[in-house]
């Protein structure tokens, strides 16, 4: 089947070959395209292989191939930067894993941040996967999360929080309006554990504010009600009743602040 398919797309560009004027870059178009479907599965399978043996140059290196034949095509640049990204190497030791988690998060964000203008109408979706791939990273690799705290740098939750922003100022929908919104306990949470309590009061403030954009109305409402109860918490005031927020697995990163 593979070979039809790849004999039927030679066919088609031969015609269209025939047709068109030929010029010194549409034949280098012509033969780049045509190499394409033979070379890309062999490419992949590379890609596979060298994410199983936790190899990250060489997943790096044949996922950049991967990403030469089709600049294009968003979904393969996110699988192949988090195929990077969450690379194992075992026989690091757990400090130097979590050093070299971060850089090839870093790297991996440069990576999407590159392909987004080719994305066209995937761009939404590489912005999506770029706000949840820190958070990822983080709940992969032991003591990345502290190192990022320790070092003072962004947190996952604020480099995420980041592009929800992005998010939102290119696609001003309801629902990336409401993705930020829920976002705000994992923001909260993470400033709480570098000891930001007042940076974290302003982030559910501001979730309580944005309430009002959630279209089902009961939902907001439940949603507010929980946000202004840690709220009270986090000012201080230790006769609220958080049993409802402890019941909501939406506020699960801040359970253990808010005890």
């Amino acid at each position: 089947m593979f070979e039809l398919r790849s004999a039927c797309t030679l066919v088609l560009f031969a015609g269209a070959v025939a047709l068109l004027p030929p010029t010194a870059d549409g034949v280098r178009e012509f033969g780049s395209w045509c190499l394409r479907p033979a070379r890309l599965p062999f490419a992949w399978q590379a890609l596979t292989t060298a994410t199983e043996d936790g190899d990250s140059r060489e997943v790096f290196a044949r996922g950049q191939q991967i990403m030469q034949l089709v600049p294009s095509w968003a979904d393969g640049h996110a699988a192949f930067v988090y195929r990077y990204v969450q690379t194992q190497d075992e026989s690091m030791h757990p400090g130097e894993a979590a050093a070299a988690a971060e850089e090839r998060l870093y790297l991996g964000l440069s990576l999407l941040e590159a392909a987004r203008p080719h994305a066209g109408r995937r761009e939404k979706s590489l912005l999506h996967f770029a706000a949840y791939l820190p958070d990822l990273a983080c709940d992969n690799f032991p003591g990345l999360r502290e190192r990022m705290r320790d070092r003072g740098t962004r947190s996952a939750s604020e480099i995420a929080d980041d592009y929800f922003a992005e998010l939102a100022r290119l696609f001003p929908t309801a629902a990336t309006r409401e993705q930020h919104t829920w976002y705000a306990p994992t923001l909260a949470a993470s400033l709480l554990a570098m000891g930001d309590e007042s940076g974290a009061l302003k982030v559910i403030e501001r979730a309580i504010h944005r309430a009002t954009e959630i279209r089902d109305r009961e939902l907001a409402t439940e949603w507010r009600s929980h946000l202004v109860e840690v709220a009270r918490k986090l000012r201080g005031d230790e006769t609220v009743d958080l049993s409802k927020v402890f019941e909501d697995p939406r506020f699960e990163p801040l359970w253990p602040y808010i005890r």
